[in-house]
C-alpha cells in the first residue's frame, strides 16, 4: 500500500516498456475493470484518455 493510500499506474521512469500497476491492498478489486482497461490502453496504444495524473509514481 502507497503512504497516501492511492494507486500507482504509470510507465516505469528508467525502462518506458515497463507499465506499473501497483498498491491495490483491500478496496483494489472495486477498481479492477477501469484499472486493466487503462493498463491495457497503455500498452497498447500507449496512452489512455483517462486522467490517470494522481496516480503517477512520480508523486513520491
Amino acid at each position: 500500500m502507497t503512504p497516501d493510500k492511492h494507486f500507482v499506474i504509470d510507465r516505469h521512469p528508467h525502462y518506458p516498456q515497463i507499465i506499473i500497476g501497483a498498491g491495490f491492498s483491500g478496496h483494489g478489486f472495486k477498481f479492477s475493470t477501469l484499472v486493466g482497461k487503462i493498463l491495457m490502453e497503455l500498452a497498447i496504444a500507449g496512452k489512455t484518455n483517462h486522467d490517470i495524473s494522481l496516480f503517477k509514481l512520480s508523486r513520491f
